[in-house]
């Protein structure tokens, strides 16, 4: 053999052993066939491999291998214990769980249908309840079909941050006798009788709580460092106990904590902070614009976060009506996956179907997880960034997502892409798709929530896409759900990145709430599309998503006004 020959020799053995040196340091591939599951799981060893931003610290690390046979204490009959066979395509990805304790993890997390998710009246979360498909709550007459303010708040801003922002929707609760008493409410507040509590988090950092009937403040506010961009959430159980996130990360220059915040509503006290720029993440934003879901039954909160995690929180909550204390003892389980070698900061809110969690992220992928094992189920790609919360639908004894992507990540003009999914399998059941235009300041496609339509729209999901045809306007869609097609379209004058709701009168008559980019609030006949009035707010871009319990609606705008508007 010559010199030549001899050289190339030596070179192929080389390549040879760095590429099994390679495989050994990079990654761990287990294959995790799940009993009727035909996708992979692929598990790393938490060296932050792929297109991930920070360094990884293992050390009190629990990590699942993608066993899906973790114990599980709940009933047999209600958990999903075992995945369906799984049609979704297989997208390579990766998930591990740390503990507070680096004990295996395991839950019987379970969540009965929407409509008893909670146990007090009114609307204590983002789109309402666990399949985010309502804001509204009450009873209702619509006889003039009119909008009319009632009362106006102004209120502030964090440096260039004003008034109320995206996906801000307030919560409208009314206590009970007990709680409302034990509460740190200013005195006639405490005595009122049928007392309705706004409470709205806002771009000024503070929360802020008024009477429903006349606008007056109920208590002091609460400050946090920086600005609230998302919705904050009231504990369905009637609970005093309030949830809030920070969505941005610095004051006049200087930055400041920011993450997640359980406060006391009986002091006032912060009870737990969890720091957005936590080390388990692989990204570094620390915001939380999204929404969480309380299991109440068994006392836990899931909170999804920008820097990509799912934190699942234990809160050993101790609430003593007679003495008016309620205290918390969390106990913090953290979930981080990659798919596609990337992880993903979620902006949306957590939609919860018994034992299975669903959200988007920022990379557009769809993923529906095992509450109770932190299991991935499966995993669909969207076209780009996904930051609206989906929405789920009980339908034939299985669930629907219906989930749309923005035009973001694709930097030109591009279809935001509407999809109806099965939501055990991962499936697709049919797709809209609306050319959007790219803003890199302000994003285009689809930004709100969708409208699941119930009673005389119960064949109806409508969306709200943004920059359709100009930077300035926008397009309503109502699709027929069960294969997509288009039932009407309505041109928008102008875009709104806020969420539509669905309104439905005692009569059984549906209406939709919609806000716009310029301040005004229209309402809509979602039968067909027809613009039934307009009230010109004069507050701004309403970017916040609207609460209405009975015939009055809560909105906030940019132009730092908190309005009570009056459906006639």
């Amino acid at each position: 053999m010559n010199n030549k020959n001899w050289k190339i020799l030596i070179c192929l053995i080389i390549a040879f052993l760095t590429l099994i040196i390679l495989q050994e340091v990079n990654v761990k591939i287990v294959q995790n066939k799940h009993e009727g599951n035909n996708s992979n799981i692929v598990i790393t060893s938490g060296d932050g491999s792929g297109d991930i931003e920070n360094d990884i610290s293992s050390g009190d690390l629990s990590i699942i291998s993608g066993d899906n046979s973790l114990p599980n204490s709940g009933d047999d009959n209600n958990i999903i214990e075992d995945p369906p066979v799984v049609v979704a395509p297989d997208l390579p990805h990766t998930y591990q769980i740390q503990t507070s304790n680096g004990t295996l993890y395991s839950n019987n997390l379970y969540l009965d249908s929407s409509d008893t998710y909670n146990q007090v009246e009114g609307i204590t979360t983002f789109r309402g309840n666990n399949y985010r498909d309502s804001a509204f709550y009450g009873s209702l007459d619509v006889t003039e079909k009119k909008l009319s303010k009632i009362w106006t708040n102004t209120i502030g801003q964090t440096d260039n941050w004003t008034g109320v922002g995206w996906n801000g929707q307030p919560a409208i609760i009314k206590w009970n006798d007990e709680t409302r008493k034990n509460m740190n409410l200013y005195d006639e507040f405490k005595q009122k009788e049928n007392f309705i509590e706004v409470i709205y988090g806002a771009l000024d950092s503070k929360v802020h709580f008024y009477d429903l009937e006349t606008g007056a403040p109920t208590r002091d506010t609460i400050a946090v460092p920086s600005s609230i961009k998302g919705s904050v959430t009231i504990d369905p159980r009637g609970y005093p106990l309030l949830y809030v996130g920070q969505g941005i990360n610095e004051v006049s220059g200087e930055s400041v904590q920011m993450g997640y915040h359980i406060f006391s509503l009986i002091t006032g006290e912060e009870l737990l902070f969890i720091n957005g720029r936590d080390k388990y993440a692989y990204l570094g934003w620390g915001a939380f614009d999204g929404n969480p879901i309380i299991d109440s039954k068994n006392d836990t909160l899931m909170l999804p976060g920008e820097n990509g995690l799912i934190y699942i929180v234990k809160l050993n909550t101790t609430y003593d009506k007679e003495n008016g204390t309620i205290s918390i003892n969390p106990d913090i389980t953290r979930y981080r996956s990659t798919v596609n070698g990337k992880a993903g900061g979620i902006e949306n809110a957590l939609a919860v179907y018994k034992n299975y969690g669903y959200f988007m992220n920022n990379n557009g992928i769809v993923q529906c997880l095992d509450l109770n094992t932190l299991t991935p189920i499966w995993n669909f790609q969207m076209e780009d960034d996904c930051d609206a919360t989906l929405g789920l639908e009980e339908e034939n004894g299985t669930i629907m997502l219906y989930a749309a992507c923005e035009v973001d990540r694709r930097k030109t003009t591009s279809p935001a892409v509407v999809r109806k999914i099965n939501g055990l399998t991962g499936e697709v059941l049919w797709e809209y798709s609306c050319d959007c235009l790219y803003d890199a300041s302000v994003n285009g496609g689809v930004l709100s929530s969708p409208v699941i339509g119930k009673n005389d729209i119960s064949n109806l999901v409508i969306f709200n896409f943004s920059k359709v045809t100009s930077f300035y306007n926008g397009k309503m869609v109502a699709l027929d759900k069960t294969n997509g097609t288009v039932i009407w379209e309505k041109d928008l004058v102008k875009y709104s990145w806020s969420s539509p709701v669905a309104i439905y009168s005692n009569s059984g008559k549906s209406y939709v709430i919609f806000g716009n980019s310029i301040g005004q609030l229209l309402l809509i006949d979602p039968l067909s599309g027809e613009t039934l009035y307009t009230l010109n707010t004069g507050g701004g871009n309403i970017e916040g998503s609207p609460a209405i319990y009975d015939n009055k609606i809560i909105i906030g705008t940019r132009g730092k006004r908190i309005y009570c508007i009056e459906i006639k």
